[in-house]
């Protein structure tokens, strides 16, 4: 009976016509929905049989760098390549162990990483780091609470500005109040582990364990792994029809928006996916003028209070804008909601979400691997950091994978706008209720 009241709903949105046992009528509604197939064709090889490789492929790969890098300033020779090869194994551990299995012991290797993660901030004290991200993250909170402009904040290594947009410091306060930044990125993974559905966090927290790149940012304090968390957890969510709910959905938005520029990109599939393929203009007017006015009252706070000659020459922009050449961020800018637009499952966004993140990530290796710069121990720019970047959506698209319950249908019956969408998945029940005539 289900899969019958499927084929109504998919039928009357396009148009009124009989839906009877015989074949034309089938046949009619096949036709009507080859097009959007077909549109989406590309997306589904993104999701069902590009993603998996490629994101093992990135956290492999992230791996065996990380080893190199930093294991290979105590150790070289085979021992060295020994380690690389082991930690590039490790992600396996994802397919090789069992779903069941990897259920019954995430909660476990949370309470591990926990006291790992406690022991390893008491035995490296922040101060022995090479890594700055914490200090800068300490040293703008503090200009800030003092009456000081915070991007003028330097560190040991770093001349100012931070990178960061100023929402990313101001979500870490709590952190930083209790004397411990470590506990930022360390919360962040744990509410990214409790918004995804109980089904996915074994395998997400198995892909996590499995990345040395977030146990690295685990212990140096960094904060890009709390940034992909937290933007993860937003992109796990839906956009209710209530209007109060629509309003804080802006709000996160911007916020988690005004972290980093490389993850507006992945918001915006979002809005694609939420928004755009629903025509839900009221709603999406409402959720990007919220999400807009949020992410820029910080700087519209900073220029009110230091003024604008001090804001336009020390402002984050000025770094993220210069990292690689903008025209492949903003041609990706320009496509995510379109391209979020044709993501009709969870799945699917998630995989989008990824991809729009890695592709300039990406783009910044291209240039180390030719100069044969990526082999240097030294090496300037390119670092562990650039990995996590994408590298923590990709495990957990992979996570929303394996996770029951994510599927077209599912996304049907919370969306009442997306009722064809059953007709685009080759497995859904209105598909296989079609073989069946």
């Amino acid at each position: 009976m289900v899969c019958h009241q499927e084929l109504i709903i998919s039928a009357l949105k396009f148009g009124s016509f009989h839906i009877g046992p015989g074949k034309a009528s089938l046949r009619t509604l096949m036709n009507l929905s080859r097009v959007k197939i077909l549109h989406r064709t590309w997306l589904e090889k993104l999701t069902t049989v590009w993603l998996v490789p490629a994101v093992f492929a990135v956290s492999m790969i992230a791996n065996a760098e990380t080893a190199h890098r930093y294991v290979g300033r105590a150790v070289s020779g085979w021992k060295l390549a020994l380690v690389m090869l082991l930690t590039a194994l490790a992600p396996l551990l994802c397919v090789v162990v069992p779903k069941h299995v990897q259920r019954r012991l995430y909660p476990w290797i949370g309470v591990l990483a926990v006291g790992f993660c406690a022991v390893a901030w008491w035995m490296v004290p922040q101060e022995s780091l090479r890594v700055d991200r914490w200090e800068l993250m300490s040293n703008f909170l503090t200009r800030l609470f003092d009456g000081q402009y915070p991007y003028l904040a330097s560190s040991r290594f770093n001349v100012p500005p931070p990178v960061p947009f100023p929402w990313l410091y101001l979500v870490g306060i709590p952190a930083w109040a209790v004397g411990e930044i470590g506990w930022f990125p360390l919360v962040s993974l744990a509410v990214l582990v409790f918004t995804i559905p109980k089904n996915g966090r074994g395998p997400l927290v198995m892909a996590l364990a499995t990345s040395l790149p977030v146990w690295y940012e685990l212990v140096v304090r960094s904060n890009i792994v709390a940034n992909a968390a937290l933007v993860g957890a937003f992109l796990l969510s839906g956009l209710s029809r209530k209007w109060f709910a629509v309003v804080c959905s802006g709000a996160l938005a911007g916020v988690v928006g005004c972290t980093r520029a490389s993850f507006v990109a992945p918001i915006l599939v979002w809005a694609g996916s939420e928004i755009v393929s629903q025509r839900r203009w009221r709603d999406g007017s409402i959720w990007s003028g919220v999400a807009i006015f949020v992410a820029l009252l910080p700087f519209a706070i900073l220029i009110a209070v230091w003024g604008w000659p001090v804001f336009r020459d020390w402002n984050p922009l000025r770094i993220q804008g210069s990292i690689q050449s903008p025209w492949l961020p903003l041609a990706i800018l320009a496509l995510s909601p379109w391209i979020g637009m044709m993501a009709t499952s969870l799945e699917k966004r998630m995989a989008a979400a990824f991809w729009v993140s890695f592709l300039p990530m990406a783009s910044l290796l291209v240039p180390t691997l030719l100069d044969g710069s990526f082999f240097n121990i030294n090496r300037g720019y390119f670092e562990v950091a650039f990995w996590n970047s994408s590298l923590v959506l990709g495990l957990l698209a992979w996570s929303v994978t394996r996770a029951d319950g994510y599927t077209d249908r599912e996304r049907e019956c919370r969306h009442a706008g997306s009722d064809a969408a059953a007709l685009t998945d080759l497995t859904s029940p209105a598909r296989q209720a079609m073989k069946r005539y």
